[in-house]
């Protein structure tokens, strides 16, 4: 659940304030009935500039304002940290619950997390990306499929990928300069590592240069494990 400052209903939105910043909350059967003020509220992130024409976040309720707190939980455990499944988690209004090591949510997006679940578990594929371009990020995470790459950097700057992750040629480089930080992977490096199958085919895991990534499936290497990575 989270906590929204509901200041004024307009024609298609609530207009409310969360932590800093304004936001949107769409009016639709399960919200009409939304007082001003402050609520505890099971939402979902449905921000889409193109569809809403807002600068700030957009929501739905996912249950009627009445049933807010009259809720069951769900719970989802995402095992390797991925930066596409973070986010997901937190536009269901999922929170991590460090105790359990899993996801918590309100039963009312079961089926999203469900389907969630269902990514994660998909067959493995040990695949092999070359990169046919460098690629600079400047304080950006480098991953392949929201999986990150670059686990640490020792103190002589050599990079440490992740568990599970082969550099079979290429190289990878990290800088930090201030408040800047650059993670790099050099044209023609080769990494091996396991995905999920239906991450494989679905566009909502592709980061913008994967177009740049050229991908092959690889025979599995002989007494592999797929890695299991800590979580958030």
């Amino acid at each position: 659940m989270r906590e929204f400052d509901v200041l004024k209903k307009s024609n298609r939105y609530f207009i409310c304030r969360k932590n800093s910043g304004y936001c949107h909350i769409i009016i639709d059967s399960n919200s009409h009935n939304l007082p001003l003020g402050k609520s505890m509220l099971n939402v979902e992130e449905i921000s889409d500039r193109d569809i809403h024409f807002t600068k700030g976040s957009v929501f739905r309720l996912t249950l009627p304002f009445e049933e807010q707190n009259n809720i069951d939980i769900c719970t989802l455990a995402t095992g390797r940290k991925n930066n596409f499944i973070y986010r997901r988690c937190l536009q269901l209004g999922g929170k991590w619950e460090p105790i359990l090591n899993e996801w918590v949510f309100s039963t009312s997006v079961k089926k999203n997390v469900d389907a969630i679940q269902g990514i994660i578990d998909s067959e493995k594929k040990y695949i092999e990306a070359t990169f046919e371009e460098t690629i600079s990020l400047t304080n950006e995470i480098l991953t392949l499929f929201g999986y990150p790459l670059i686990k640490t950097v020792t103190a002589s700057g050599k990079v440490i990928l992740h568990n599970g992750i082969k550099l079979m040629s290429g190289d990878l480089a990290w800088s930090s300069s201030g408040e800047i930080n650059k993670s790099i992977i050099l044209v023609g490096s080769k990494l091996r590592l396991f995905i999920p199958s239906l991450m494989l085919d679905s566009e909502y895991f592709h980061e913008d240069y994967l177009c740049v990534v050229n991908i092959k499936k690889k025979c599995k290497p002989k007494k592999s494990t797929v890695p299991t990575w800590s979580n958030f």
